[in-house]
């Protein structure tokens, strides 16, 4: 079978050594440390940029050149700016410029999280007014502002094990000027992830995460040449995404041999953020105890926690999709299973892909992960009745680069100690994508265009059950799905609706933040721009 990313295509190659490692490949560092910090004073700020450029100190940020071959560093190092960050560093008419230039992209992030929290979901108990005090570390002596915009910089520690991490903190630490009047960058909040017992990839809900990002296009390590050196399998079925959707990108035709050929991409942006990306950093507490109490409810015959928590999410606790195998996980220990070296990406929820195992059924009216599931929403993959879902939800993918903070959760000893999910989900248009996600397809009901043939669903595909929203809203407080057994075309009448649904999901913290590319970087630390 031909890797379709062995074939050359008229989309400009990433600049890898010009863009920040963390927007195309996850570093895979375990132990993380998310840092924010408030500008004290813009000259000291600017010199701090400079000292972290790749080759200028001990401690660099990271670019997504790949790494030679068991030549893995003991760290990674990623850099983001807020709006009010960038205005703080930047000459005003050079920001105005950059601004004018870069609309479609920059205008939701001047609003920043605070601005577009209602859009997303982040109400009640979610609101901005609520962040930074629940979760993580709060250690500037004020309290946080209303709209955050003391909060100017995310530096994120990626590291191969606890006291490397703490050491890569010191280094950077070291690499902060000092002033008359102290350090010229000061430490607002800091927030760790670590893994769980259950393995690196598991989230606090039980659920093996991770496994679906978006498979680029025009990068060497998706070759199969580059996935053999990772010793992956060159069995790969998920559509091609271009780079341009993470790495900001110029424009360029589509086809450079017709004169009427598109431009692409859809948005504009000054040269001050080529190969940079934006992304949306999230602290959020998940209410473990909530969650176990919801699915181990007594519901009646055949209704068992792990089915409804597969239905919840999409996927079993294992990652097993139940688009492919609806009525239990993978089985390694019975011989002959189907899904045997079955890659858990590999699959659509209409037309089965060339390398599906399972039951390979047309999934139109949820039977097998249901239209509220959270994998569903947030990837609806080959589902074309979807609202704003074209090409396989190429335009609004993301990559989602997060992990889980707070201990391990422990039934028999319940307690209220900050637990959850933290990190970046990035993206070139924070508008079209990460927002349109959260308020179109996860916060939101009537998933699927087409009314009732497109959404038998008793409460209108109601939202993602696993996030949840503290909206008030009586039909965002149940879940429907269809059990096992279900008719090929079922009516209202054939679904479990469970009642009582709380939100599982709190915001505890956000900001949007630009990750420039290595000669924005450059042009952010000597205060200038690169000209259009």
């Amino acid at each position: 079978m031909i890797n379709l990313n062995d074939i050359r295509n008229n989309y400009p190659t990433p600049k890898l050594d010009d863009i920040q490692g963390i927007i195309l490949r996850g570093y895979t560092f375990p132990y993380i440390r998310y840092i924010i910090f408030t500008i004290a004073d813009k000259e000291g700020a600017r010199a701090f940029i400079s000292n972290i450029l790749p080759g200028a100190s001990d401690i660099e940020v990271t670019t997504a050149k790949p790494w030679e071959i068991d030549k893995r560093p003991e760290y990674s190092l990623t850099i983001g700016l807020t709006y009010s960050g960038m205005r703080e560093l930047m000459q005003e008419e050079n920001r105005e410029e950059v601004e004018g230039k870069s609309s479609n992209v920059f205008s939701l992030f001047m609003e920043g999280a605070v601005g577009d929290a209602i859009a997303v979901g982040d109400v009640g108990a979610s609101a901005p007014k609520n962040w930074w005090k629940r979760s993580g570390e709060w250690k500037l002596k004020e309290k946080p502002s209303a709209n955050n915009d003391e909060l100017h910089i995310l530096v994120s520690i990626y590291a191969d094990s606890i006291a490397n991490r703490e050491n890569y903190h010191q280094k950077l630490l070291v690499q902060v000027p000092s002033t008359d009047n102290g350090p010229a960058l000061k430490e607002a909040y800091l927030q760790d992830s670590d893994p769980l017992k259950a393995g690196d990839d598991y989230i606090h809900f039980g659920y093996k995460d991770s496994l679906s990002q978006p498979r680029l296009s025009n990068v060497p390590w998706n070759t199969t040449k580059g996935r053999l050196l990772l010793g992956k399998s060159t069995v790969d079925d998920r559509p091609l995404v271009p780079p341009y959707h993470f790495v900001i990108t110029p424009k360029f035709k589509k086809d450079p041999s017709k004169a009427d050929s598109p431009m692409l991409p859809k948005y504009k942006a000054h040269p001050l953020l080529y190969n940079g990306s934006f992304a949306a950093f999230r602290v959020l507490h998940q209410d473990v105890k909530a969650f176990k109490d919801f699915i181990e409810k007594p519901r009646g015959k055949n209704i068992i926690p792990e089915l409804i928590a597969a239905k919840m999410c999409g996927r079993w606790y294992d990652g097993t999709p139940l688009s492919v195998s609806p009525n239990h996980p993978y089985q390694p220990e019975r011989l002959g299973d189907k899904l045997e070296g079955f890659d858990f990406t590999n699959f659509n929820y209409l037309s089965h892909t060339p390398n599906q195992r399972g039951v390979k059924l047309n999934d139109e009216f949820g039977a097998l992960c249901p239209y509220a599931a959270h994998i569903r929403r947030t990837n609806p993959r080959d589902d074309d009745k979807v609202q704003g879902n074209t090409n396989n939800a190429e335009e609004k993918r993301i990559m989602r680069r997060a992990g889980p903070y707070g201990p391990d959760y422990n039934p028999a000893k319940p307690d209220n100690i900050p637990r959850g999910l933290v990190g970046l989900f990035i993206c070139a248009n924070l508008s079209a994508q990460f927002s349109f996600i959260m308020e179109t397809w996860v916060t939101s009901g009537g998933f699927r265009n087409g009314g009732e043939k497109a959404d038998i669903s008793p409460n209108n595909s109601g939202i993602d059950p696993v996030f949840g929203i503290d909206d008030g809203i009586d039909k965002h407080k149940n879940f429907a799905f269809l059990p096992p057994g279900s008719p090929p075309e079922p009516k209202k009448e054939d679904y479990t609706i469970l009642d009582g649904l709380p939100q599982f999901i709190r915001t505890d913290g956000g900001l949007y933040v630009f990750l420039p590319g290595i000669n924005g970087l450059r042009h952010l630390a000597n205060g200038t721009i690169p000209k259009p």
